[in-house]
């Protein structure tokens, strides 16, 4: 256990102008859907916000929020372009402050990032640069530039207005600033564009214009990429720029309009290194005279203090880490920094973002839900509570019910907790953070009387023994085996014993029958075992990996293309040889595929043969989990607390 004196200098209050912060922890901004779809901050907004602050965050950036319509880029995004909402903020800024906690607001303009669907239809950036799907945007006018200006300044003011201490303009990531800043996006030739003085002028003059509609007191940071459509040293004259022209601090984040050298694209999320910016920061820092903030994979407090104590930075801020853990800041503070649940980088957040869904956590099921889903009651009468299966559904609910009150068993028929599906989870590369999770319930669950029966397997006679009021079913899903001849052969496995260590090909020619997540990372596990690895889907190529985040199944399908690795897809297989497979495609024609081992990928199938073993035994039986239906981390979590909160 750690103690909170380790991190004296995390935890010593810091100014950003003439804001006083009691700590050097801020929460970035990180867009959520929660708001309404007319850009008023909701009730959910109000609980979750004040939710982080309770945790003891010391400064919380509230998430982009468009500054007028045309820089809408999301459906449920927080706006502040119109005097109607501020008094939907106030009460966010009004639940930061009961707990102590500062609150800023990012004002945004997507520029050519903006959301036809949501904006009126016009875009606009620096110059006609195309972005991802939507068409090319308008380059700004002089008068396009003037209301923009405008725009930010008067969302300024109602920032202001509505209690918020602090505002943040957003100057990276690709949204509009960024476009004038970076080359890749400007190709100007007016007093705008081509000289790092010009692409810096928009960025300038928001600024000032931000100043001069708030005050001289009133504390301004500017966010801004360290790297994006050019290098560390642009930035750094950027950072001096802007802090010439009245800005109180700089965030410092990565990435936005082109490729970077600190971020390959086949990086995937859980391989980005911890504190990655620091050194970027530090550069920055040593440049400005103001403080500087910085954000990167920061999980641990450990690192923060080290960060800070060293002089690189004189904030850190926290994203995801505050998703999965609300209550980082307060933990860390009291010495129980290994209590604290630590975002494993999984992006999970942001594929409901794709989906224009409100955010989730696979690991927090209370984010977004705070409202309701608070600290669980104490029961009127305990009961017995028998649960089957240690993985996330049963770890979880076994830990709630047991804090509730009732007299719990946990039974799991391997040697430790978290085996199944998590433990596949975690086995292919670029996945070990998911044992943190796996750690975090362990630890959480010696800490609550429940009875551990570890190597048990159980069935209807172990559940009459026990005799239990309540059975919980969580046990987990099989592999899906399909109806091809051939398919039982000696030379093939599924994905979930390769991944379970049993049976691994070796240097042989691999075919592996599924291209969704489980098949592509049991594709890259046999890669590193000097496999030649085929890959067969019924489906096509774009539903590769399509369950998975966009930033790690775009990593994920680049190394896999990058080192070799064959797709054969619209095509199934008819049957399954010792020397290879037989496919059928679009055109039904016969295809021969040479393969030493094959492998199956094609989904799961629930276990809940005890629950129908059992029948009417036991007087209340619930099946959660993947054993209720394959699905992910995220649902067994949610299922798993919300039935230990209804036992």
């Amino acid at each position: 256990m750690t103690n909170g004196n380790d991190f004296e200098t995390l935890f010593s209050p810091a100014s950003i102008g003439r804001m006083t912060v009691r700590n050097r922890t801020v929460m970035a901004p990180i867009v959520t859907q929660f708001a309404t779809d007319t850009g008023a901050a909701s009730s959910v907004h109000v609980a979750y916000l004040g939710e982080r602050a309770k945790g003891g965050v010391g400064l919380i950036i509230a998430e982009a929020s468009y500054i007028n319509t045309e820089g809408r880029a999301w459906s449920c995004g927080l706006g502040i372009d119109r005097d109607p909402v501020i008094s939907s903020h106030l009460q966010v800024t009004e639940a930061v402050h009961r707990y102590g906690g500062k609150i800023a607001i990012q004002l945004h303009h997507g520029g050519n990032k903006a959301n036809p669907t949501y904006n009126g239809g016009r875009l606009l950036s620096a110059s006609d640069v195309v972005d991802g799907a939507f068409p090319a945007p308008e380059p700004m006018t002089s008068d396009d530039i003037a209301d923009v200006i405008e725009s930010f300044a008067g969302a300024a003011d109602r920032a202001k207005r509505a209690g918020y201490d602090a505002v943040e303009l957003h100057g990276a990531h690709g949204y509009l600033l960024h476009q004038f800043m970076s080359p890749a996006t400007n190709h100007r030739t007016d007093e705008y564009g081509g000289s790092i003085e010009n692409r810096a002028r928009l960025a300038r003059e928001v600024i000032q214009g931000v100043r001069q509609a708030t005050g001289l007191g009133y504390p301004i940071i500017i966010r801004m990429s360290a790297e994006g459509g050019y290098g560390l040293e642009d930035a750094v004259i950027f950072a001096k720029d802007f802090e010439e022209a009245g800005a109180d601090a700089i965030n410092v984040s990565q990435g936005g309009t082109a490729p970077t050298s600190i971020m390959p694209p086949e990086t995937s999320p859980m391989a980005v290194a911890f504190g990655y910016l620091a050194g970027h920061a530090e550069t920055i820092k040593q440049a400005v005279d103001i403080p500087v903030i910085v954000v990167g994979e920061i999980r641990e407090p450990a690192m923060a203090e080290d960060i800070l104590s060293s002089g690189k930075a004189d904030f850190v801020a926290l994203a995801r880490p505050l998703l999965a853990d609300p209550h980082w800041a307060a933990k860390a503070g009291r010495g129980d920094a290994d209590r604290i649940l630590r975002c494993i980088s999984c992006d999970t957040c942001r594929l409901n973002l794709s989906k224009n869904a409100p955010i989730r956590c696979l690991i927090n099921p209370k984010l977004g839900r705070e409202q309701w889903l608070d600290d669980p009651e104490p029961v009127s009468a305990s009961k017995k509570v028998m649960v089957v299966g240690g993985g996330p559904a049963g770890m979880e609910v076994a830990r709630v019910a047991a804090t509730r009150g009732h007299q719990v068993s946990l039974y799991e028929a391997e040697s430790t907790l978290g085996g199944g599906q998590l433990a596949l989870a975690k086995a292919p590369p670029y996945k070990d953070r998911l044992s943190w999770l796996e750690d975090y319930l362990a630890n959480e669950l010696d800490r609550v009387p429940v009875k551990q029966h570890l190597n048990t397997r159980v069935d209807a006679n172990t559940v009459a023994s026990e005799a239990p009021d309540v059975l919980v079913v969580a046990t987990g899903a099989a592999p899906l085996i399909p109806a091809i001849p051939g398919i039982d052969g000696d030379n093939v496995s599924t994905a979930f014993d390769v991944l379970a260590g049993n049976r691994i090909p070796e240097n042989e020619r691999v075919a592996i029958l599924g291209g969704r997540q489980v098949g592509c990372e049991t594709a890259e596990f046999l890669l590193e075992r000097g496999n030649q690895v085929t890959i067969v889907a019924r489906s096509p190529e774009s539903q590769l990996v399509i369950e998975a985040p966009a930033t790690y199944r775009n990593a994920l399908l680049l190394r896999l293309r990058n080192a070799g690795v064959a797709f054969i897809t619209e095509h199934d297989v008819t049957d399954v040889r010792s020397d290879g497979l037989t496919l059928s495609g679009p055109d039904g024609a016969a295809r021969e595929l040479a393969a030493d081992r094959v492998i199956i990928a094609r989904g799961a199938v629930s276990q809940r043969v005890l629950a129908e073993d059992v029948g009417a035994a036991v007087p209340e039986v619930h099946i959660i989990g993947d054993s209720e239906d394959p699905r992910t981390i995220e649902e067994a979590m949610y299922e798993g607390t919300l039935l230990g909160r209804q036992i």
